[in-house]
């Protein structure tokens, strides 16, 4: 047994692309999402309060966070761990399905999980987003409101190099089921500006916005054929989204840098 202590964690934003490497076969527990999981998340849908909530409560165990759960490990052993990333994995990583709506008991009916710095919190850092919903499963990348600084620090990066970010979108943008949106609030409402083609210019969208999504929708029925092997496909996705998430993060980029491809 080797005496040598371990090596250092990197911060996730100082990794390359072409420095990140997954194992050529990959170490799954994750056995795939089931039909019983999206008929709950139907149910919750359909009635988005605590007391559907607290009916469905058996299955949320079962066939929502426990399956959530093996996926998370499974990022961890085939992508986290592999390149000596930096991430908090344990502790906050998930979303929670009661709303904090000052105790009118709403619901929502869907689940989330984002690794994030140990130096922030998970809704105060840029994600990497993994989401199940009665849609299916989508893997994207957002930097929103909690993240004041970085959202900040995001749209200015994107302001003074305009064409460095779109020569990461677009190639997303190019292919089926990627979807680039903002949100934010106009005249006292929510507003969500959608884009699924390649952009011409940064939205003026972007100016202002509360949050900015590049995101990658998987199906229900795909989600379900998938099975184990959607761990396969959002380690490619997350892949995907990397320059990007190192745009909004790591020193120089944005400002004249080579794009990652």
């Amino acid at each position: 047994m080797s005496n040598e202590p371990p090596a250092p964690a990197i911060d996730p934003p100082q990794k390359p692309l072409d420095a990140m490497h997954t194992p050529e076969d990959l170490d799954r527990s994750f056995e795939g999402w089931s039909e019983d999981v999206f008929r709950m998340l139907d149910r919750l849908r359909a009635e988005p309060h605590i007391n559907q909530y607290k009916a469905e409560k058996p299955g949320v165990t079962e066939f929502l966070k426990d399956p959530f759960r093996r996926y998370r490990d499974d990022l961890v052993v085939n992508w986290v761990l592999p390149n000596r990333l930096g991430f908090e994995t344990e502790k906050y990583v998930f979303s929670r399905l009661l709303k904090n709506d000052f105790g009118a008991g709403g619901c929502n009916d869907n689940l989330w999980m984002s690794f994030y710095r140990p130096e922030t919190r998970r809704l105060e850092d840029v994600q990497i987003t993994h989401r199940v919903s009665p849609d299916g499963f989508a893997v994207g990348i957002y930097v929103g409101a909690h993240a004041t600084d970085l959202l900040t620090q995001a749209t200015s990066r994107i302001h003074d190099a305009p064409g460095m970010y779109l020569d990461l979108v677009n190639p997303l943008l190019q292919n089926k089921n990627w979807r680039f949106h903002t949100h934010g609030r106009a005249g006292g409402s929510k507003t969500k500006t959608v884009f699924d083609a390649p952009l011409d210019q940064v939205p003026d969208s972007v100016e202002g916005a509360d949050g900015i999504h590049v995101r990658h929708y998987i199906g229900r029925e795909e989600t379900l054929h998938l099975g184990a092997e959607l761990v396969d496909r959002a380690l490619d996705l997350i892949l995907d989204v990397w320059p990007i998430y190192r745009f909004y993060l790591a020193e120089g980029m944005g400002r004249g840098s080579p794009a990652e491809k």
